[in-house]
């Protein structure tokens, strides 16, 4: 009964919010507006890779990592994924390539109906599937985590509150992650839970390949770093440093990978797992600011910060070209999943430059957009008024210029705040 009754049951449940689509294999690449602003970003000296001056910056500023017991290490895409990978054609499963090399994958970044297909099960047969606190065959020293290292630089106008702007430069140092697998959040909805047991599948593996997650670290006209912007799901949110977080005396800042799903969280001092709110779309941003009005799908993230048994641990830097099929992939790198012809979210990824909205490509308008609080009054307010959950819309450039504001006006009220 159960076996029946579950693929009955779930794609009801998907389809009732909203996130199904029945128009075929596709990826998020193919949002409109991707193509024209990504153009030229192969073209001048961002071609040629990051420089030595740019890699000091991000050695020198690298995120502090905190893992939570039993949470998988990040891996390296081309030494540790694509090697349990396969090249497959869509849908018919035709295997094109039973080995997955950065030349196989950057010829066929663009094609239509091609996806990288992993094999979890060799992958742990391998004994490369460690988890902190489970590291089994093959030792941490012979494989080290790894994180993707970027710079980016972009003059940011901030609305001053009187009609006027502020502009400044900034300086975004991007860290990428990359996880195997993603799960779900750790803590989800008694009904969600149930409904998984019955249709089978696994809150460990909803997803190939997690190769959105990242810490982007601020820094200000003189280099020092000013405000931190976390990816969380398919939402970013902005942290003021020396307001909303403390600012560390060397700079590095610490994170909590949350427990499951590798979603980025701040550091904890806590002696107990955190419970972080999750929302899947940012239309439901009013519930992840106010706790209030919670959509259907919901849950929890857990993250553990060092007292409560999270442990940091150190990594390698890799730095790629830009146009790396890592970034730039429009195929699927992960296997499509769809229920019954419908997407409920359990596809692998493209590239991981296709990580927001295009409206929110440039850096500076993610980080105003995502200067959020919660609990805060009129964060809450001008998030209603902007978003329309019935119509499934959102005034962006609303939520951006409230953002922007405040954040300008946090800024100029710290110390350092001023140019």
């Amino acid at each position: 009964m159960t076996r029946i009754l579950g693929p009955i049951l779930l794609p009801i449940f998907f389809f009732a919010l909203g996130g199904c689509s029945g128009d075929g294999y596709h990826t998020f690449a193919d949002y409109p507006g991707f193509a024209s602003y990504y153009r030229d970003r192969c073209d001048g000296e961002g071609y040629r890779g990051t420089s030595p001056e740019d890699r000091a910056l991000l050695e020198r500023y690298r995120p502090r990592l905190i893992l939570p017991p039993g949470g998988r290490y990040p891996i390296d895409l081309y030494r540790d994924y694509l090697p349990h990978a396969a090249l497959l054609r869509f849908p018919d499963r035709e295997v094109l390539s039973p080995a997955v090399t950065r030349e196989v994958l950057d010829a066929n970044r663009g094609k239509r109906g091609v996806f990288v297909d992993f094999s979890l099960d060799r992958y742990r047969r391998a004994g490369w599937d460690r988890k902190l606190g489970q590291e089994r065959e093959v030792a941490l020293e012979t494989r080290r985590p790894v994180l993707y290292g970027r710079v980016y630089r972009e003059a940011v106008d901030f609305p001053d509150g009187e009609g006027g702007k502020g502009t400044r430069r900034l300086t975004f140092l991007k860290y990428n992650a990359l996880f195997a697998v993603s799960g779900l959040p750790a803590r989800l909805p008694w009904y969600v839970d149930i409904l998984m047991v019955l249709a089978g599948f696994s809150s460990e593996d909803w997803h190939e390949l997690d190769n959105f997650v990242a810490v982007h670290v601020v820094l200000d006209e003189g280099l020092s770093p000013v405000a931190m912007v976390l990816a969380q799901h398919n939402h970013h949110r902005s942290y003021l440093l020396g307001k909303d977080l403390p600012l560390p005396g060397d700079g590095r800042v610490s994170v909590d990978v949350a427990l499951r799903s590798n979603e980025i969280y701040p550091a904890s001092d806590s002696g107990e797992p955190v419970a972080h709110r999750v929302i899947r779309w940012s239309r439901y941003l009013d519930y992840l600011l106010s706790g209030e009005n919670p959509p259907l799908l919901r849950g929890f993230d857990v993250t553990y910060g060092k007292r409560a048994g999270g442990v940091e641990i150190d990594y390698d830097m890799r730095y790629l070209s830009p146009c790396d099929p890592l970034y730039t992939a429009e195929i699927l790198l992960g296997e499509p999943r769809p229920l019954f012809g419908m997407y409920v979210g359990r596809d692998g990824p493209p590239g991981s430059d296709y990580y927001t909205v295009p409206a929110l490509l440039p850096l500076g308008n993610l980080l105003k957009f995502g200067y959020l609080h919660d609990g805060d009054p009129e964060d809450i307010r001008v998030v209603r008024e902007a978003v329309d959950r019935k119509r499934n819309t959102m005034d962006i450039d609303r939520i951006m210029e409230h953002g922007g504001r405040r954040f300008l006006e946090d800024w100029r009220a710290l110390p350092t705040g001023r140019p």
